[in-house]
């Protein structure tokens, strides 16, 4: 499996997948405490149903032992429970390694619901990493439920699946942006214009010096990673600093669908740059700087504010997209994005993720409405 920002994901992963059993006469009462380990159990307590939850304002992420992550059971409602139940089913989900570790998480809380109320019987959700346009190849030939993509299906993608047959719903899932990163010890990079991002990677670029960047900056050799050509980031990259997917500098640059390999050749390289999805970069924050862009109204940091209003010159949408006959036949599939929208909140929080809008979240209500309407086959 690739480790394309995987990393924050992995011990959430093992701590969803190492799963204990309630007792037969379970302890459980709204208010008492829980374990990460269990986050999202559901039972069924008497006529009510309770479910294991982050306590609100706690998180994951806390340096300080107030602010750490605590859990309790809070009450839950009967669809929830439902939703739950769908078990002994399996679904698959591939594409963008950027959106990739949302899902996961996402994926391995919906597993532990349906256990916590089918026993063994969970339903069995696969995360795979074949990049954005490796993804739509396989879920455009009906291989997958779900796509996860770090951009909009492209004209070509669209005809392949109409011509397949393969109809979906797009939905917005969190935003991103993506970061240029150069080493720690690069001091004189604080801010590039979207200009001089630009002469370093359009096609036919002969930039190979940080003194040829912009005058004053030293004689150090510029080395550049970035991604893969099957990567929703490739495209997205190429789209901000060229204006068309695909059309970007190819020699002299160092490239893999694996963001960890762009955070090792950052890090060994005083001179290097590379690029990769913003909450990678806050993961990497001690191996790799983000540097600041401006695109003519002046510098912007990389962060969640700046991504939201779109202020940063390269914030984007990140999607996934679920086939329309996989809601139809799989109740797994429906109860699985219903569980992933309706938890979205904690699940972006819990994997570092740039949270939806208000105006994003209401766009999604609608969306996921659309979905539960969708008239299911008769077995």
């Amino acid at each position: 499996m690739k480790r394309s920002r995987f990393t924050r994901a992995a011990a959430l992963i093992l701590a969803a997948s190492a799963l204990s059993m309630p007792s037969a006469v379970s302890a459980a009462k709204v208010g008492a405490e829980c374990k990460h380990q269990d986050a999202y159990r559901i039972e069924k307590i008497g006529a009510s149903y309770i479910r294991c939850e982050i306590v609100p304002g706690t998180s994951l992420h806390a340096s300080s032992k107030s602010s750490q992550a605590r859990f309790v059971w809070r009450v839950t409602t009967a669809q929830q429970y439902r939703l739950a139940s769908a078990n002994s089913a399996s679904i698959r989900i591939d594409g963008s390694s950027t959106v990739a570790p949302l899902s996961a998480v996402a994926a391995k809380y919906f597993e532990n619901a349906t256990k916590s109320v089918n026993g063994k019987k969970s339903v069995r959700v696969t995360v795979g990493i074949s990049g954005t346009g490796g993804g739509f190849e396989k879920f455009c030939k009906g291989e997958t439920d779900i796509q996860n993509a770090s951009r909009a299906i492209a004209s070509k993608e669209v005809a392949a699946c109409g011509a397949a047959g393969i109809t979906y719903k797009e939905v917005v899932i969190a935003n991103d942006g993506l970061a240029v990163v150069v080493n720690p010890r690069n001091t004189w990079a604080q801010c590039l214009t979207m200009t001089e991002l630009k002469r370093i990677w359009e096609p036919n670029s002969t930039i190979t010096n940080w003194s040829q960047v912009r005058q004053g900056f030293p004689n150090v050799v510029l080395k550049l990673y970035g991604a893969g050509t099957d990567s929703g980031t490739f495209d997205a990259f190429s789209e901000f600093v060229n204006g068309r997917s695909g059309v970007i500098r190819k020699g002299n640059v160092s490239t893999s669908e694996n963001d960890n390999v762009t955070v090792m050749g950052v890090t060994r390289d005083q001179g290097a740059m590379g690029y990769f999805g913003l909450s990678y970069a806050i993961e990497n924050a001690k191996k790799v700087r983000a540097i600041q862009l401006d695109k003519g109204t002046g510098c912007v940091t990389p962060t969640t504010q700046s991504v939201q209003n779109y202020s940063y010159p390269m914030a984007r949408p990140l999607y996934i997209y679920v086939k329309i006959a996989s809601i139809q036949t799989k109740p797994a599939v429906g109860a699985f994005v219903q569980f992933y929208v309706d938890n979205l909140s904690q699940i972006s929080a819990d994997a570092l993720f740039v949270p939806l809008t208000n105006k994003q979240i209401r766009i999604q209500r609608a969306e996921i409405a659309a979905i539960a309407k969708l008239p299911k086959a008769k077995k």
